[in-house]
């Protein structure tokens, strides 16, 4: 009889240790770990810490996983990132473009308006006005050349480079060549006596750089 409820004893005893320990027992999760891979970019887990088998992936920083069929499942993803960070990088140009455009647009529109208020004669073929040079302008300013040339835009502009440039003539309110070749020492060591070369950096850099140039 004693010996009887001993075994009873026992067997509940069993019983409530194996409930206790079921009920505290941490649930099973998959472990990555970043062991060597082999060639294949495989890791072996001979004790299958991963829970994955004896051989899984390690990707590009993901948890452990199966390659099934030969696809990584995290591929698309990786894809996907990419896309979408290629994609922001030209939004971002094509903004930083079309930002530089209305700029320099709103830069040409100002000039314009400065050299319109300050000139009396109006040339209206201005294709060949920029920061630094304004037909109208140089119409006004050069009652001889315009005597000559009248609102023959293109011709005032020819006079311009081929000899009033040399002349010292002012042409534009925003630009004469002899103040921007002695105000700016950096230009002048760099051009010398290359007249056209100030009026070109000017136009390219100069301007938006707030140089003296009148």
């Amino acid at each position: 009889m004693k010996v009887k409820k001993f075994f009873v004893i026992l067997l509940s005893s069993l019983v409530i240790c194996t409930t206790v320990a079921t009920v505290a027992a941490p649930p099973l999760t998959t472990q990555a770990h970043q062991g060597k891979t082999d060639s294949c970019g495989g890791h072996k887990d001979k004790k299958n810490v991963s829970g994955l088998g004896s051989y899984h992936y390690y990707c590009g920083g993901y948890p452990a996983h199966l390659h099934t069929d030969g696809v990584c499942p995290y591929a698309g993803t990786a894809a996907s990132i990419s896309s979408s960070i290629l994609n922001a990088n030209r939004m971002s140009t094509a903004n930083t473009a079309n930002n530089n455009a209305v700029s320099e647009s709103n830069t040409q529109t100002a000039a314009a308006a400065n050299n319109a208020a300050t000139s009396t004669v109006v040339i209206s073929d201005t294709s060949y006005d920029n920061v630094a040079f304004n037909a109208s302008y140089y119409a006004d300013k050069n009652k001889d050349v315009y005597d000559i040339y009248g609102d023959d835009a293109k011709a005032l502009y020819n006079h311009f480079i081929t000899s009033g440039i040399a002349e010292g003539r002012q042409s534009s309110a925003q630009f004469n060549v002899s103040v921007y070749k002695s105000s700016n020492q950096d230009l002048s060591d760099a051009f010398g006596d290359d007249l056209i070369k100030y009026y070109e950096h000017f136009i390219e850099c100069g301007y938006s750089e707030n140089r003296v140039s009148k």
